[in-house]
C-alpha cells in the first residue's frame, strides 16, 4: 500500500498545480487586449516579445494540469493507454513551452541575472522532458519515471514561484521584477533537491536487506557448528 505521506503530497501537489494552471488562463485574454491581474513587469515582457512570451504563458498551464496525473500508480496500471496519451500531451506542452521560455528568458523583467536563472530552468526542463520521452520509447521505464520526476520539478516551478511572491513582498520587495532576481533560482532549485532526495530514498533497499540481523547470524552459526560436530 502506498505510503500515506506520499499520497497526501501528491494530492497537495495536484491541488496547487490545478489552481495555478487555472489562474494562469488569464493570459489567454491578453491577445484581446484584456490584462487581468498581470504584473507591470510581466506585461512589459509580453509587449516586448509577445509571441514567445504568450506561447510559454498559455501552453505551460496545460503541462501543469496534466503532469500530476502521470504520477498516479493506479492510473498507469489500470489505464495504460490513457497514461500514454496524457503523457504525450504533457511532454509536448513542456517542449513547446520550454522552447518559448528559453526564447523569452533574455528579456526577463528582472534583468540579466533573472534571465540566466529562467534560461537555466528552461534548458533543464527541455532536457529532462526529452530524456523522459526517449526512455519511454526505448521502454526503459525505471529511467523514464526518474526523468519525468525531474521534468515536473521544472514544471512545478511555476507553482513554487507564485508561492514565494508573497514572501518577497514581506521581505520588502515592491514588485515582481525586483524579486525575480532570486525567484529565477529559488522557484526550481528546491524542487530539484526534493525530487533528488525522493529518488534516492525510493531506490534505497530496505534496511533489513542491507544488514543481516544478529539472530540470522547466530542461527547460521549454530547450524554450521552442529554440522561440523556431526
Amino acid at each position: 500500500m502506498e505510503n500515506r505521506g506520499i499520497h497526501w503530497a501528491r494530492l497537495g501537489m495536484a491541488t496547487l498545480a490545478v489552481g495555478v494552471a487555472l489562474y494562469s488562463l488569464r493570459f489567454w485574454a491578453v491577445p484581446a487586449g484584456v490584462w487581468i491581474a498581470i504584473d507591470s513587469g510581466i506585461r512589459g515582457v509580453i509587449e516586448k516579445v509577445p509571441f514567445q512570451a504568450l506561447v510559454h504563458m498559455t501552453v505551460a498551464p496545460l503541462a501543469l494540469l496534466t503532469g500530476p496525473f502521470q504520477f498516479l500508480p493506479g492510473l498507469r496500471a489500470r489505464h495504460p493507454r490513457l497514461h500514454r496519451y496524457t503523457g504525450r500531451i504533457y511532454a509536448a506542452s513542456c517542449l513547446i513551452a520550454g522552447v518559448a521560455a528559453l526564447a523569452t528568458a533574455p528579456f526577463a523583467s528582472g534583468g540579466p541575472v533573472a534571465g540566466w536563472g529562467f534560461g537555466i530552468v528552461a534548458t533543464l526542463w527541455l532536457v529532462s522532458t526529452a530524456m523522459g520521452w526517449i526512455t519511454a520509447l526505448r521502454r526503459r521505464f525505471a529511467a523514464h519515471r526518474i526523468w519525468m520526476r525531474f521534468s515536473y520539478a521544472m514544471t512545478f516551478s511555476g507553482v513554487t514561484l507564485r508561492l514565494q511572491i508573497p514572501l518577497g513582498f514581506l521581505a520588502g520587495y515592491h514588485s515582481y521584477s525586483a524579486m525575480s532576481v532570486w525567484l529565477a533560482y529559488t522557484s526550481w532549485i528546491p524542487n530539484v533537491l526534493i525530487v533528488a532526495l525522493y529518488t534516492w530514498w525510493s531506490r534505497k533497499p530496505p534496511r533489513s536487506h542491507l544488514t543481516p540481523s544478529i539472530f540470522s547470524i547466530r542461527w547460521s552459526g549454530s547450524r554450521h557448528t552442529s554440522a561440523t560436530s556431526a
